[in-house]
């Protein structure tokens, strides 16, 4: 796998071909800010952040998914991963506009603070804990539907 500098992140798995997306051509197309809102362990905290949608930077990517199933857009898992290894699995689904619609945002601006890496921003949740920050990878996987796994391992949904 592919090292990337300060300032880039990584994006890996079932795409078609690996990409490096440098934070600073993320900032220069980003859109209009917005507030976000979470609550901590000990407060209510409200942030304005500004950025790219998530979707829309993976859809540029070309995500791979199995073309064999219907809606296999479905069956694609991305892990977001920071520089400490801190990780977050998401769904393909619930940040697509047609299906979940959480407007999941790669961040460039906190605050009006400029970020070396972007941030992934979860605007849907109600906590932050989804939210990784100096994000440097994103990988993603295309999950096989249950009865491929099932008969690949000889087992039974009732097992």
């Amino acid at each position: 796998m592919k090292r990337v500098a300060p300032g880039q992140v990584l994006v890996t798995g079932d795409v078609v071909g690996e990409r490096v997306i440098d934070t600073a051509d993320l900032d220069a197309r980003a859109n209009a800010g917005r507030d976000v809102s979470y609550v901590t362990r000990y407060r209510r905290e409200v942030h304005r952040v500004r950025g790219v949608a998530l979707h829309e930077v993976l859809t540029e990517l070309r995500p791979r998914w199995d073309e064999r199933h219907k809606m296999g857009q479905l069956n694609v898992v991305v892990l977001a991963v920071s520089e400490d290894g801190f990780q977050v699995a998401l769904s393909l689904a619930e940040i697509d506009p047609e299906f979940g619609a959480c407007a999941a945002l790669l961040a460039t601006r906190y605050n009006g603070a400029v970020l070396a890496r972007p941030t992934l921003v979860m605007p849907c949740d109600g906590r932050a804990s989804r939210y990784v920050r100096s994000l440097s990878r994103l990988c993603l996987f295309n999950v096989a539907p249950w009865e491929v796994l099932s008969r690949s391992r000889a087992i039974s949904p009732s097992t």
